[in-house]
């Protein structure tokens, strides 16, 4: 039994094909283009698709179904995508062009929800009921599992702590609103207040650096510089606040962290910890472990490859 998992991104279009058991056979990526328009898109997913089956000496014909993860907001049971902002689509027929180019089953789906079934069925979630995942990049996703199931919500995205409010913060964020998680404690956040910084005549060992990037403002913290420990650790209690808010709202029995800035590690996760733990206080009156996420950039490929086979089959996690 062979399925397809697409992550569709702003960026990058990540697809694989996947066994019955999670196991990635074949895998790729190439450019989205989604200036191009969406019917492109498409068939840049289609071709794609169409190499690594190529690869696997499969056609389409032998796929039981295919995943989609989208970055927005998105009705499952449609198939259409309500509004997703990077990829210029609104009321987009997703599915249904899915499957007119592949000629198999197709289920879209939010693609933060679809990286968080993939840890959940292959990765750091397994054997928990109720999880979290958080992933800290460009921007903060999350996904939502209560009970083995994913919370979509009213709106088709469930839990978007990424734009959760920070009452006391004024940054304006790229979806239009002020003092979004986004723009406190994502990659690019601690990139602009690390800069914030050095404009106010700040000391850091990056001072000369021509063209930084969030990840050598974590190097720099880890080598102890004292602006970039100041800028992770205020993101970083932010971060705290928005997960301890949540958790005593749904309380996930396990909170995983995912995206380009978790590679971090403990650098991230020991003060998270910490933090989160004070923000919960006495009302922790279990354990709540938080953890980094194991699957890398192939969660979304592996969970949309889970929605295909779950769609098709009913087969619990």
């Amino acid at each position: 039994m062979y399925l397809a998992g697409v992550d569709l991104g702003g960026s990058y279009i990540k697809a694989g094909i996947v066994d019955s058991g999670g196991k990635i056979l074949a895998k790729g990526q190439v450019a989205t283009m989604a200036d191009q328009g969406a019917t492109a898109v498409i068939l840049r997913i289609k071709a794609l698709l169409e190499r690594l089956l190529w690869e696997q000496g499969l056609t389409f014909a032998d796929l039981q179904g295919a995943g989609v993860g989208i970055p927005g907001s998105v009705d499952t049971d449609s198939g259409l995508v309500k509004l997703a902002p990077n990829l210029g689509w609104r009321d987009y027929p997703a599915r249904a062009e899915l499957v007119k180019a592949l000629k198999v089953p197709v289920i879209v789906d939010n693609d933060a929800h679809v990286a968080t079934l993939g840890e959940k069925w292959q990765g750091a979630g397994r054997g928990f009921a109720s999880l979290l995942m958080v992933t800290i990049g460009t921007g903060i996703g999350s996904g939502l599992i209560i009970n083995n199931e994913i919370q979509r919500g009213h709106f088709g995205f469930g839990a978007e702590l990424g734009h959760y409010k920070i009452a006391h913060e004024k940054r304006r964020c790229h979806c239009g609103g002020r003092g979004c998680l986004e723009t406190v404690a994502s990659a690019t956040a601690i990139l602009r207040t690390f800069r914030e910084g050095l404009a106010c005549g700040c000391s850091s060992l990056l001072k000369d650096s021509p063209a930084l990037e969030a990840r050598q403002v974590v190097e720099a913290a880890a080598q102890g510089d004292v602006l970039a420990r100041r800028v992770l650790e205020r993101a970083v209690r932010h971060l705290a606040l928005a997960l301890a808010n949540i958790s005593l709202t749904i309380g996930p029995e396990l909170i995983i962290i995912g995206g380009g800035l978790a590679q971090a590690g403990e650098l991230i996760l020991e003060p998270l910890r910490k933090h989160l733990q004070a923000y919960l206080g006495v009302w922790q009156v279990k354990p709540l472990p938080l953890v980094a996420a194991q699957l890398g950039n192939d969660a979304g490929v592996i969970g949309a490859a889970y929605l295909a086979l779950s769609e098709n089959c009913n087969q619990d996690m």
